[in-house]
């Protein structure tokens, strides 16, 4: 995503911003950061139901996707319960898979009544 240019309004209201900030007290900018933050989360909230209500299901961490869970206290964490030790593989399986986009081109282009091997 670096090759993506802010356009000339956000530019704009980002030079506001920073302007701004740097008239604030330590106080004020740490309010401002957790409204910011506060925004940022009603905004994905928002975009969530939203894409639901279309019939899109995203699933969006919080956290990075090349740190993947390794205690059983980050895991039950992220998954709501401690799994088994072949969940946990199959989890951290799964979330190399989607970060290095390794698709299987048979499954994408066969239809279900196609056979591989026939």
């Amino acid at each position: 995503m670096g090759d993506i240019e802010l356009t000339a309004e956000q530019k704009y209201l980002l030079k506001r911003v920073e302007l701004e900030a740097s008239a604030m007290s330590k106080p004020e900018l740490v309010r401002a950061l957790c409204a910011a933050w506060e925004a940022r989360f009603k905004l994905k909230q928002t975009f969530m139901a939203n894409s639901r209500e279309a019939g899109f299901i995203f699933y969006l961490e919080e956290r990075h996707p090349w740190q993947p869970p390794e205690t059983e206290e980050e895991f039950a964490s992220l998954m709501g319960y401690v799994p088994t030790e072949d969940e946990a593989s199959e989890y951290i399986r799964e979330l190399h898979e989607v970060a290095t986009m390794e698709l299987d081109m048979d499954d994408i282009v066969l239809t279900p009544d196609e056979d591989p091997e026939g």
